[in-house]
């Protein structure tokens, strides 16, 4: 494959965006354990951080998230180039775009946050350390623009995905926004339970 070539970066762009949509499910879908309890949250959150191939993943997450955002950066900005002034409109839906990349830029920024603050600042007890995290009003309010971010982003990437797979116009922007939106809940889910 020409890695060289503008539609061949996409395809690999697109496959790096589509494990690292896989991890977040798995991810939204570990952070549901929280409703278990104290216990089997602490025991669940230690089982993941011992596993063998915990580094090699998180190493692969963070390989295809410096491609995904160089991708696109590049991508970018060979069609502003190769297509001049022409190009340059609203992106997407008639957003501007520097709201868009104003978006994918605070997302970004917040997944190194959350990286940083889990691996650097986590304790052994993950259960005490989210209700603390999310009684602090300004971590609640990072956390949820964080995933604002995020559900913009996804369903902007998921609908064209789906829109590749041949889902029609009119639909595949309906069912991205219904698995962002199941996403989304469930995300929100844990700290709506610790505030209510």
């Amino acid at each position: 494959m020409n890695f060289t070539n503008n539609v061949s970066r996409k395809k690999i762009m697109a496959f790096a965006g589509l494990v690292w949509f896989v991890y977040v499910i798995f991810h939204m879908l570990s952070l549901l354990v929280f409703h278990s309890g104290n216990e089997v949250f602490n025991q669940f959150y230690d089982w993941i951080n011992h596993l063998a191939v915990y580094h090699l993943l998180v190493l692969t997450l963070i390989a295809l998230l410096v491609f995904h955002v160089g991708s696109a950066i590049s991508r970018q900005l060979r069609n502003n180039v190769s297509k001049g002034q022409s190009y340059k409109k609203p992106y997407p839906l008639a957003i501007p775009r520097v709201v868009a990349w104003g978006g994918v830029s605070t997302l970004l920024l917040f997944i190194v946050f959350h990286f940083v603050q889990m691996k650097f600042f986590a304790t052994d007890d993950m259960y005490q350390y989210m209700l603390t995290i999310f009684s602090q009003p300004l971590m609640l309010f990072v956390y949820l623009l964080g995933l604002v971010t995020l559900s913009a982003h996804l369903h902007h990437g998921l609908a064209n995905v789906l829109q590749s797979l041949g889902v029609s116009a009119v639909n595949h922007y309906r069912l991205a926004f219904v698995i962002v939106l199941l996403i989304f809940i469930g995300f929100v889910s844990v700290p709506m339970s610790i505030l209510l």
